[in-house]
């Protein structure tokens, strides 16, 4: 079996329901009284069936008698889509899960990327986000598909105990919801991801309807109707008879189409099996009545009826009503055998605020309505009508007569006092007084001048009024008279005996200063408290006068202050201050101790060749000289002492002497720059500041000339600061290279004194003959000198007349000739990359009179061969590097 199967069919030790009223439902008997049974914890598990423990007694348990396999869940429960909101959902994960298990992210924790859905016949669009929890992602689903978050809770839950594990695997969010992922077969991957299989399930759920815009393809389980739901995947289990009641059970049933049997249900709480059993539809069930109420009840009354107990008089009725919409209180009305009354619900319940984070706890309601002796029938409603539900409760008949009026605590103790007597006699009687389970019995000791009115011939001695000691917290009080009758239970707050303050939380240079108040409510005596430093503390002794400590608790005195200095690194740190006796926290503050480094960086200025900066820096503990350290760009740079004269900073900073300013030149390429400087002492930063360095390069292009296949330019280039010689760059026609200027020129020394006369140049470059653009930058600075146009002349002159495709080759004529020789000249002949020389020599007569004295031979009437097929012909004139062109030609 995997981690994730048995997760699946072993749902341990699970959380009693949030709903559970804390505190006011669980009633202790005396030592010599009758106890209240409570449910029992069921934990029983099996390798197929998914159990639970049983809530606590106070919680609403699930009785196998109110489960109906045609009524799960009502359709208003479960198509509910703002049954809860993000925060809500989030304060439940919260509450089932404490602490995850170190390595694994549990369902509160988890958070995942959605992408956006788009509307259709069974949801709204679902706008997706980066980073959303599985809170929200929940709330959402539910919004825009208008299935409860309260479903998909317990589905989660049913499915993959997601809710409450501590250590899910990924195959528990992989598969979170079960959807795709059948009994008999494996999950289907296209539907695998904790948002896919969320929305998928509340997509399905509402396909199970078949909205308008769908088809009525789900129609075996017909609301209405009797329908043969099976008990196991085994169809040799057998099946029965259903009578579907609404839609939200049937679509439970399209989902897991299997309903408990009667040993399923035989434990509602256990895994019990007979090899028949199924539990998917019984869990969801049990799991949505443990953690949200009756499924089939109304839509979320916002509250709840918890216990009816027999007390001295009447009935004990304890519950929980809010008003989602308002803090305010509400008022329910208990009615016992139709006789009404109202109890107003402001009862502090710690768990309210969890379920509802805009609300105080101030929700729960506990009183005691009068009843006589004998069985009654106890109902509560909400004063907007809304029903919490009835319960049966025997008053047993008694002489015994009483009520705790007061369970308040109080320093030291639960202060309680009340009434308490035997109606048959005067003689004294005692009280039982339980805290937490624990009880002691006490004298009812104190005289009343209303009881013999009341109560003829017994006396007036029948009150209490006592302290009864308790540790600081929450506390269950119960209260038992004559004969064990209860006469009340409250949950009383014993506040802490220590108190205290911190009243202030300093960093000064090298330490961190802390100074407040503690005491012990109960004396006089000085006590201690622990400063916690960043996790490290000691332990301090408050003992100095405080007259804020003496306004506050007169009775113990003055004597309860403290201030401390704790040794601490400049930066940031966590100062905590507790007291001892209770480990009473008095808050945490973040205290910054500044740093012993102070300085500035006062200035950053770009001259040619480098960067001039300035400011000062000192270490406060001492006069000593100290160091920058200036980076440029992220590098470079270097250290600079801040030993120079300032006479300013003695003013400022006493004691430390002027001697603390730096300056410094470092080199820099010209351009801009990022300049940082900080202190070497703490590394603190001093700032940076962008510069620009400007060039000392200087260039010109003087002169631009061409004569036969070349050409000549001339300049110069030279760096002001430096008798280097630098050098140019030039293209002709987007060819380029460098050249040296290194040509003497004697007036440049003395235009920039002190660089040498050799930063001239004069560079001459082969060219064919033509137009060229030629183009200089000086590579010093990279300044751009410019481009210019210039034509190479020639004496050459050439004419291509015709290129031609024809039977096996390509026909070349025109001419070519040397204007001042009777010298055959050249053209070269390329074909498709492949190249060839061809003389002008065929005879032309007119071509002597045109250019004399050249003779007629210079004519060109060539074929070359070349395969049939088109064919790319370029032609050069080789006597002046002249480009003729080229064409596209078709040898036949």
């Amino acid at each position: 079996m995997t981690r994730s199967q048995f997760r699946r069919g072993a749902l341990a030790a699970m959380l009693s329901a949030v709903l559970a009223v804390s505190g006011l439902t669980a009633i202790a008997a005396p030592a010599a009284a009758a106890t209240t049974t409570t449910p029992a914890s069921a934990t029983t598990t099996s390798a197929t069936a998914a159990a639970a423990s049983a809530p606590a007694a106070s919680a609403p348990a699930a009785t196998a008698s109110d489960f109906d396999p045609g009524n799960i869940i009502s359709d208003a429960n479960f198509f509910n889509g703002n049954a809860m909101s993000a925060g809500a959902v989030q304060n439940f994960l919260n509450a089932q899960v404490s602490s995850c298990r170190a390595g694994y992210t549990c369902l509160k924790d988890y958070k995942q990327s959605t992408w956006t859905r788009p509307a259709d016949a069974m949801c709204n669009t679902y706008t997706g986000a980066g980073n959303e929890s599985a809170a929200t992602i929940i709330a959402k689903v539910g919004q825009a598909c208008n299935v409860s978050q309260s479903v998909l809770i317990v589905l989660l839950q049913k499915e993959q105990s997601l809710v409450t594990d501590s250590w899910p695997s990924q195959s528990q969010y992989t598969s979170a919801t079960g959807f795709a992922c059948p009994d008999t077969a494996p999950c289907d991957a296209e539907y695998s991801g904790f948002y896919n299989q969320v929305y998928k399930a509340a997509w399905q759920y509402k396909r199970y309807s078949n909205p308008p815009g769908t088809s009525a393809f789900f129609n075996w389980f017909p609301v209405g109707k009797y329908s043969n739901v099976r008990y196991h995947p085994n169809a040799a289990c057998g099946s029965s008879p259903v009578l579907i009641q609404n839609q939200a059970t049937a679509g439970l049933y399209y989902y897991t189409p299997y309903q408990p049997n009667a040993v399923a249900m035989s434990n509602v709480y256990g895994g019990q099996t007979d090899g028949c059993s199924s539990y998917g539809n019984r869990n969801f069930w049990r799991l949505y009545t443990d953690w949200f109420g009756d499924p089939r009840g109304s839509n979320n009354p916002h509250g709840a009826f918890d216990t009816a107990a027999p007390v001295a008089g009447g009935v004990l009725v304890t519950g929980w009503a809010v008003d989602p919409a308002s803090d305010a209180p509400v008022n329910v009305t208990v009615s016992v055998d139709g006789v009404a009354s109202t109890l107003t619900a402001n009862v502090r319940l710690d768990w309210i605020p969890v379920l509802y984070p805009s609300l105080s706890p101030n929700h729960g309601f506990s009183g005691i309505v009068g009843a006589s002796p004998g069985n009654h029938t106890v109902c509560v409603a909400k004063a907007n009508g809304a029903d919490l539900g009835c319960k049966s409760v025997t008053v047993a008949s008694t002489t015994a007569a009483g009520y705790l009026d007061t369970a308040d605590g109080v320093v030291g103790g639960v202060h309680i006092a009340g009434w308490s007597l035997n109606k048959a006699s005067a003689a004294q009687t005692y009280i039982w007084v339980d805290i937490d389970g624990v009880g002691q019995p006490f004298k009812v000791d104190k005289q009343l001048s209303w009881t013999p009115a009341l109560y003829p011939n017994i006396g007036n001695t029948h009150g209490y009024d006592r302290v009864v000691p308790a540790a600081p917290g929450k506390h269950q009080v119960c209260v038992y008279g004559f004969a064990s009758v209860l006469l009340g239970c409250k949950t009383a707050y014993v506040p802490s005996n220590e108190a205290g303050t911190v009243e202030s939380a300093t960093g000064v240079l090298g330490a961190i200063t802390v100074s407040g108040w503690s005491l012990d409510k109960r004396t006089t005596a000085s006590t201690y408290v622990w400063v916690d430093v960043d996790g490290t503390g000691k332990a301090v002794y408050a003992a100095d006068n405080s007259e804020t400590a003496g306004a506050a608790w007169p009775s113990t005195g003055k004597r309860h202050g403290f201030t401390t200095s704790i040794a601490a690194k400049p930066g940031n740190h966590q100062v905590c201050v507790f007291g001892t006796l209770e480990n009473t926290s008095y808050g945490c503050r973040t205290v910054t101790v500044p740093h012993n480094e102070v300085g500035s960086f006062d200035s950053a200025t770009g001259v040619m060749g480098g960067i001039n900066v300035s400011g000062w820096s000192l270490d406060q503990t001492k006069s000593d000289s100290t160091y920058v350290w200036v980076t440029i760009d992220g590098g470079g740079g270097g250290a600079i002492w801040a030993g120079g004269k300032l006479n300013w900073i003695e003013g400022l900073y006493p004691g430390k002497g002027p001697r603390h300013g730096f300056s410094g030149f470092f080199s820099a390429s010209a351009g801009v720059h990022n300049v940082c400087v900080v202190g070497t002492s703490e590394n603190v930063s001093y700032g940076c500041k962008q510069v620009t360095v400007p060039s000392s390069g200087a260039a010109s292009w003087d002169t631009l000339t061409a004569t036969e296949q070349q050409i000549n330019l001339t300049g110069w280039a030279v760096d002001r600061i430096s008798t280097d010689i630098k050098y140019v760059w030039v293209t002709v026609d987007g060819v380029g290279g460098p050249y040296m200027a290194g040509e003497a020129l004697n007036w440049i020394d003395g235009y920039f004194p002190g660089v040498g006369p050799r930063h001239g140049f004069n560079i001459t470059i082969k060219a064919g003959a033509g137009p060229h653009t030629v183009c200089v930058v000086a590579t010093y600075d990279n300044q751009d000198l410019g481009c210019r146009t210039v034509e190479v002349p020639s004496t050459g002159a050439t004419s291509i007349d015709s290129v031609t495709g024809v039977k096996g080759g390509v026909r070349i004529t025109g001419w070519s000739v040397d204007r001042n020789s009777t010298a055959t000249t050249y053209i070269w002949v390329n074909i498709d990359g492949v190249g060839t020389a061809i003389a002008a020599a065929s005879k032309l007569d007119w071509i002597n009179a045109y250019f004399p004295g050249v003779g007629p031979n210079h004519g060109i009437d060539s074929t070359l061969p070349a395969s049939s097929g088109s064919h790319q012909v370029c032609i050069t004139a080789t006597f002046d590097n002249r480009n003729m062109g080229c064409s596209t030609v078709t040898v036949p």
